[in-house]
C-alpha cells in the first residue's frame, strides 16, 4: 500500500471517529447483551477488530483506543501486517485471531506470524495435523500450546468451508488425541446468509448447539468447556440471546466455559465506514468491526 494512500485512510477516519464508531458498535452489543435471561450477570463486550484490507495506520488507530484483538482473514496479508514496522513497534500487546480459511501449504506462514492468538478454522483432521506439527517445530521446546477451533459446514452449501456435522465428534476427538500442541476450544460456523427469522430459530445455530451438546456427551465434556462461533449481520440479536438460553453457565471473567457468536452488521458515521463481525463469548458479546473505506460522494450537478 502506497504511503498516499495510507495517508487518505489515516485523513478519511481520524482517531477521534475511530474511537466513536468502536464505542457504537459496543453500545449495540451491549444492548442486545442486556435483553438476556435476567439470570446472567451484566458483562462488557470484548472487541476484535477486523482489519482485512486495511493499512497499518488503522490498527494502530485502534489499539490506541484500547483494543488489543485484531481479526485477519488472508495468511498473505495478515503475515505483511504483524510484521510491520509501525505495528511491531506501536502495538507490542496485539493479539492476531485468524479467522479465514487456511490452506495447508499456508499453515508455517500462519503460525510464524508474532503474537498469533487463535485460528478459529482448522475443518479436517489433516489440518489439524499439518498445524499441530508445524506449531511443534516453529515452537521447538515451548510449551505453550496453539489456540483453535474447528469449523462446521452447518448449511451444506458447496461454497461454505467446514467440515459435515456429522465428522465433529472424530475430529475434534483426533485433536484432542493426536494433537498435544493445540488447545481446542470449540465449534465455528459461518451459516447460511440472509435467513428470516419470522421462520423461527436459525436452524444453523440450533446444529451447532446440538453438536456440542452431542460432543460433550460423547467426550464426557463439560458443555461450559466448548465456545461456540455462530451468526452473521441479519441475525445479531438473535445470535447473542440465543445461546443463554440454550446453556446458562457460560464464560465471564473466570473461565467457566465460553460460547462464541459471529455476525456481521454494517454501521456508517458521516466520514468512515464500518463492516462488523460480531461474537458473542458466553454471554459476553465480542464484536468483530471491520473498517472500510467511505463511500465516495458524487460532485453536484452545476
Amino acid at each position: 500500500m502506497s504511503s498516499s494512500l495510507a495517508r487518505m485512510w489515516k485523513v478519511a477516519m481520524s482517531e477521534e471517529e475511530v474511537g466513536k464508531a468502536l464505542q457504537s458498535v459496543v453500545e449495540r452489543v451491549n444492548q442486545a447483551a442486556a435483553r438476556r435471561p435476567k439470570t446472567l450477570p451484566a458483562v462488557p463486550p470484548r472487541l476484535v477488530a477486523v482489519s482485512k484490507t486495511k493499512p497499518p495506520e488503522m490498527v494502530v488507530e485502534a489499539y490506541r483506543q484500547g483494543h488489543r484483538n485484531f481479526g485477519e482473514n488472508y495468511v498473505n496479508e495478515l503475515v505483511d501486517k504483524a510484521s510491520d514496522p509501525l505495528i511491531l513497534a506501536s502495538c507490542p500487546e496485539i493479539r492476531w485471531h485468524f479467522i479465514g480459511n487456511l490452506q495447508k501449504n499456508n499453515v508455517n506462514k500462519l503460525l510464524g506470524v508474532p503474537n498469533l492468538f487463535v485460528v478459529e478454522t482448522v475443518d479436517s483432521a489433516k489440518l489439524a495435523d499439518r498445524v499441530n506439527s508445524s506449531w511443534q517445530r516453529l515452537r521447538g521446546a515451548s510449551t505453550q500450546r496453539l489456540k483453535v477451533m474447528v469449523q462446521l459446514n452447518t448449511s451444506g452449501e458447496q461454497n461454505k468451508h467446514g467440515l459435515p456435522p456429522e465428522d465433529t465428534l472424530s475430529t475434534v476427538q483426533h485433536i484432542l488425541s493426536h494433537c498435544g500442541a493445540l488447545d481446542f476450544l470449540g465449534l465455528m460456523t459461518i451459516g447460511r446468509y440472509g435467513y428470516d427469522l419470522n421462520l423461527g430459530p436459525n436452524p444453523d445455530f440450533q446444529t451447532l448447539l446440538g453438536r456440542r451438546q452431542q460432543l460433550c456427551d460423547g467426550l464426557q465434556m463439560p458443555l461450559e468447556q466448548v465456545e461456540l462461533s455462530m451468526g452473521m449481520s441479519t441475525d445479531f440479536d438473535h445470535a447473542v440471546s440465543i445461546a443463554p438460553h440454550q446453556h446458562l453457565e457460560h464464560k465471564y471473567q473466570s473461565k467457566c466455559g465460553q460460547i462464541k457468536s459471529f455476525l456481521r452488521s454494517r454501521w456508517a458515521p458521516p466520514t468512515c465506514g464500518w463492516e462488523a463481525l460480531y461474537s458473542a463469548t458466553g454471554s459476553i458479546p465480542t464484536v468483530r468491526p471491520t473498517l472500510r473505506p467511505p463511500a465516495r460522494r458524487k460532485p453536484p450537478r452545476a
